[in-house]
């Protein structure tokens, strides 16, 4: 189950944020899902596709990168780097024109070939240090 598991992340992670559309795949997200951010609230579904909307219009080139996949039981943790050009408003920032290379890493709980719940951390202290916020 732990290859599969991997296998329906890594369509999300690829499909999904890869091609910068946070409408792609909804077949990959399980009914009731939750989204967890750090110290955010968590996000059902439509919130997460709002949040993730407004990182494809701040980065219009974000690339992300999987550099590490594990799996046990119904967890799949994932670790990435991800790099993208300013180009649009971020969290009421505006465009700075400049080039942000990071980091993060999430867990995903996966039931039934969907994603029940995701834990992400992302380096938000790094990205706002790279565009001098």
């Amino acid at each position: 189950m732990s290859e599969e598991n991997k296998a329906v992340v890594r369509a999300f992670l690829l499909e999904v944020i890869g091609n910068h559309d946070a409408d792609a795949r909804p077949d990959l997200i399980a009914p009731g899902y939750v989204s967890h951010f750090g110290s955010m609230p968590p996000l059902d579904h439509e919130g997460w596709k709002q949040m993730a909307g407004g990182f494809f219009t701040a980065f219009p080139d974000l690339e992300l990168t999987i550099q590490d996949e594990v799996a046990e039981g119904d967890r799949v943790a994932v670790r990435w780097t991800w790099t993208g050009t300013h180009a649009g408003d971020l969290m009421g920032m505006a465009p700075t024109g400049k080039h942000v290379d990071t980091g993060g890493m999430g867990v995903y709980r996966v039931v039934d070939g969907r994603i029940a719940e995701e834990w992400v951390l992302e380096d938000m202290m790094g990205v706002m240090q790279q565009l001098g916020g």
